[in-house]
């Protein structure tokens, strides 16, 4: 949002002409269209058409009946491709949250499963839509980071929560049209733009020798047709662990920097690092329980956008690179063991597309791209002849490597006709792979739309798929690529702060990759199960209130099948499922500005982990609450938070331990 040194007042409409956005944007200023609440973010509106009814007519043009949203004129909406964003949690939503981490704060969004291995952010897997960990695409600003090695560090990412816009999820392949395909679904994470210069810090300590300290600095410069945004900071955070082996040490470091030159020009850098040492108690396998692992992640990208009335231009560079350092024994290894597992993976990619506007005849993005993955190991790869030259950073020489490249084009077209609006779009990848899809929304009142969208995706094995070998786990060099054909029907109301949605979604899958083991047996074998088809349902409502005691409320409930044909096999991951997922909260006021808010959820998984005497132990299903506490003033907030108030024993993957109950305590200041 542009920032004067003077405080420019917002011009606000009643009503809403459908006509080209650049004519806001011409404006140079902040729009308040004064009326309707939406709850999309404005960079995805174009994906979620705006709800409307035809109240006066002139020629084609339709005005529209509006809630109060706010435009933001640095970042163009015309040309933003169409994503099926079901789920957003806005920046107040995540500092309100009993959470200190990223990926604990992804376990309040509406469709995922979030499977964890350690305490506040150590490793979790993220599933979207009953799909697997590595079936999840990662984005940060719309840059795909998801990790070729295994997804179990995707989600290592540098971000501070302080440092976050907003979170979306998105469901089914809807990131094709940027050149990549997500299988299952995606997240992208929104980092912030500054509106004006400051600083924050934020400390926080707990149960279990727990401390995290974070800092940000934001900047904000307004120069003519100039506009510079920027912030640059990070956090540090350790615990002595709830249980032997669950220890750890994390560092995150982040910055992110947009200039803009009027409303054509714009350019956008990110980069981050971080670092992660941690017992990893039971993490991989039951049987050698004193496991470790360090990770170290660096990534970057730059993206220039050029865009008029009717053409937009975009092009993003970016890169990742990640070591990883696997201990099967932390203290005294077996006589048999022969070290440690080292890797290093590198992702490196491009992309260009090109949108055209043709006024009523909808809009036409096309696009192509080029994505590089990596790997140097001591594990996983090819034999490396003779000397590699690659090193780890503890100086071990790397002696495998597998490298694979996949060039990607693109085209799409979106279509808007009154209340209807219509988006299809092909993919076609190396070897000539053709993917595409459709989606359609219908704006049935104007607080109700319908929506539907088809796509079918692929999914190429990761790294560790192909070569990982350990005593319990063999991989599978000759898998093929998994595919699926993917589908939902949605309904969406949103009125005087009441939002809900219903959506039924069906997947068929085929070539599945899994890991699968014989029943009483704990040698798990990576390989293209026949085929899986999921189908499931979720239904949310939200209210929100001005005046009142209660500040919002809702509720969510997520039912999922899954069927299967495994000749008998136990699966690991595909067809280890969250049947039943209902969560429910609350924000209320207690007195003057002390406020607090309350998180229940309620789990039953299928599958089973492999107990004692090699038993099969059906996974239980549970009940979690947690609550924060918060004092807020204009500069300053404390807050006090418990996770798993009651103290439950539950699991979410195998027999790896969970932590009780978390009491911790912070304070924050805004400079």
């Amino acid at each position: 949002m542009y920032n004067n040194k003077r405080k420019t007042k917002p011009i606000c409409f009643k009503r809403w002409k459908r006509t080209p956005w650049a004519a806001f944007a011409s404006l140079g200023k902040v729009i308040k269209i004064g009326v309707l609440s939406v709850t999309y973010s404005i960079l995805v509106m174009n994906g979620q058409p705006l709800l409307a009814q035809s109240n006066q007519k002139s020629g084609n043009d339709t005005i529209r009946a509006l809630e109060e949203l706010i435009i933001n004129t640095e970042r163009p909406t015309p040309f933003q491709p169409l994503v099926r964003v079901v789920a957003v949690i806005q920046q107040e939503e995540i500092e309100r949250a009993a959470v200190n981490n990223l990926p604990d704060l992804l376990r309040y969004l509406q469709g995922t499963d979030l499977r964890t291995r350690g305490g506040e952010g150590v490793q979790s897997d993220l599933n979207i839509l009953g799909g697997t960990f590595d079936q999840t695409m990662v984005m940060i600003n719309g840059v795909n980071y998801t990790d070729p090695q295994t997804g179990h560090h995707s989600l290592n990412l540098p971000v501070e929560i302080s440092q976050i816009e907003r979170i979306e999820i998105l469901h089914g392949p809807g990131a094709w049209s940027e050149g990549s395909v997500a299988y299952a679904g995606a997240i992208n994470i929104i980092t912030k733009n500054p509106a004006k210069t400051g600083a924050s810090l934020s400390l926080t300590g707990g149960s279990y020798g727990y401390f995290k300290g974070d800092a940000n600095l934001q900047f904000a410069k307004k120069s003519g047709s100039w506009n510079l945004s920027a912030q640059a900071g990070g956090g540090y955070s350790r615990s002595d662990g709830y249980t032997q082996n669950t220890d750890f040490n994390i560092l995150n470091l982040f910055t992110n920097v947009t200039l803009n030159r009027g409303n054509k020009h714009r350019l956008a850098a990110q980069a981050g690092y971080q670092h992660k040492a941690f017992g990893a108690n039971s993490f991989y396998t039951a049987a050698y329980p004193e496991q470790f692992e360090e990770t170290s992640l660096f990534l970057s990208s730059l993206q220039y956008t050029y865009q008029t009335a009717k053409w937009q231009l975009k092009a993003v560079v970016y890169h990742r690179r990640h070591f990883d350092r696997f201990e099967l024994f932390r203290n005294e290894p077996a006589s048999w063991y022969q070290g440690h597992n080292y890797h290093r993976s590198d992702v490196a990619g491009a992309d260009i597309q090109a949108a055209r506007r043709w006024g009523k005849a909808g809009t036409t993005l096309i696009g192509a791209g080029y994505r590089f993955e990596n790997i140097y190991s001591t594990v996983l790869g090819d034999p490396i002849e003779g000397e590699s030259g690659y090193y780890s950073p503890e100086g071990i020489q790397y002696t495998r490597s597998k490298s694979r490249h996949t060039p990607s084009a693109y085209a799409k077209h979106i279509l808007q006709l009154e209340k209807w609006r219509f988006t299809a779009g092909v993919l076609v990848a190396e070897n000539m792979r053709i993917y595409g899809g459709a989606s359609a929304a219908y704006s049935i009142s104007p607080y109700l739309e319908a929506n539907a969208w088809v796509n079918n995706s692929f999914r190429k094995p990761t790294f560790t798929d192909l070569y990982y070998k350990s005593p319990n786990q063999t991989g599978n060099m000759n898998l093929k690529p998994e595919e699926a054909v993917s589908g939902q029907l949605g309904l969406r109301y949103a009125k005087s702060g009441l939002r809900a949605s219903l959506s039924g979604f069906y997947r068929y899958g085929f070539s599945i990759i899994d890991w699968t083991r014989a029943s009483g047996s704990d040698q798990w074998q990576a390989s293209n199960i026949t085929n899986v088809i999921t189908a499931g349902y979720e239904v949310s409502v939200t209210k929100s209130w001005t005046n009142s005691f209660l500040n919002s409320a809702g509720v969510t409930y997520a039912y999922l099948d899954v069927s299967k044909k495994t000749d008998g096999l136990l699966s690991l991951y595909a067809t280890d499922f969250l049947r039943h997922k209902a969560t429910a909260f609350a924000d209320h006021k207690i007195f003057g500005k002390l406020s607090a808010r309350w998180d229940l959820s309620f789990q039953k998984r299928e599958g089973t982990w492999l107990g004692p005497n090699s038993s099969e132990v059906p996974y239980k299903a549970f009940a979690l609450a947690d609550v924060k506490l918060v004092w807020s003033e204009p500069k300053w907030r404390v807050s006090v938070e418990a996770t798993n108030l009651f103290g439950t024993d539950y699991l979410y993957l195998g027999n790896l331990p969970q932590p009780g109950r978390w009491i911790k305590a912070g304070l924050t200041l805004n400079l």
